[in-house]
């Protein structure tokens, strides 16, 4: 019985991240087709949503292939593990790059006032 319930789980858990796979998917394709309206957490310039956007859609490919790879008894190859090394500094340098960009824009709002430099 205990095994049943432990398998059960473990494709529950499986479908789960297949869907949050599929969830980076879609979070990454509306940054790239739309980076002038991109998702709340990235605001930046608009080659730095894009980057973020294509580095979520190739992480939620590999997530979602090495998912449904394990649960069909498969084992996972290299390329998934390369998507993610080329997924991972896309999305963390586009991350740092919109942290960089918010922080000019406040220093700008601040040492501008009225039109003019203080």
């Amino acid at each position: 019985m205990l095994g049943t319930v432990a398998e059960v789980f473990d494709r529950v858990m499986d479908v789960v991240m297949v869907a949050v796979g599929l969830g980076c998917v879609w979070l990454g394709c509306r940054a790239v087709l739309r980076p002038r309206q991109p998702p709340e957490p990235i605001q930046g310039p608009v080659w730095g949503v894009r980057a973020w956007g294509l580095g979520f859609v190739l992480l939620g490919i590999s997530l979602a292939i090495e998912t449904v790879t394990l649960m069909t008894g498969g084992q996972p190859g290299w390329p998934a593990d390369v998507i993610r090394w080329v997924a991972g500094p896309l999305v963390v340098g586009s991350i740092v790059t919109a942290f960089l960009a918010r922080g000019w824009q406040r220093h700008r709002a601040r040492t501008v006032k009225g039109g003019r430099r203080v």
